[in-house]
């Protein structure tokens, strides 16, 4: 996929901090091209561990919508916190992480994407999913996965508990 207008995920997160880059009414109508469209390099990479939980690969994502910590649009009043379109490459991992305020679902729209689903005390849950199917992990649950040969694109929504 061309990296062209992506921005890399270091410099979003530490310096840009904005989702969208147009005008905001009353009425929220929100242009795709708008929005920011950022790089991430070996995505939830996790440094503690190896291989596919570690994260690794290119994940091209859209932010739609934005209340988590540092990216606030203060559009929601609930406890709403993202929504982002997802593309993994082709084997990219999402790096193991544990969701201690969030619960997330992760949509399937192309592609194949397997998800491992971990509980604290060691257990675990692996499923292939494709399009049309969803993921869930709940407070305190962590996940991980990998794209299959011809990556997954994927919607991810996460609400504050």
């Amino acid at each position: 996929m061309d990296e062209t207008g992506y921005i890399p995920g270091d410099i979003f997160h530490a310096q840009l901090r904005k989702v969208y880059f147009g005008e905001l009414d009353w009425a929220v109508n929100k242009k795709g091209g708008l929005m920011a469209h950022v790089l991430y390099l070996a995505p939830h990479e996790n440094a503690a561990e190896s291989g596919e939980r570690r994260g690794r690969g290119k994940d091209f994502a859209k932010w739609i919508f934005a209340e988590e910590p540092g990216l606030e649009e203060k559009l929601f009043s609930t406890r709403f916190e993202l929504a982002i379109d997802a593309r993994l490459e082709p084997g990219a991992a999402i790096g193991l992480h544990f969701h201690d305020r969030t619960e997330e679902i992760y949509y399937l729209l192309e592609g194949e994407l397997t998800m491992t689903t971990v509980e604290r005390g060691g257990r675990e849950l692996s499923a292939v999913l494709r399009g049309g199917d969803a993921h869930l992990v709940k407070l305190g649950q962590g996940h991980f996965g990998v794209a299959g040969p011809k990556g997954a694109r994927f919607v991810a929504f996460a609400v504050r508990v």
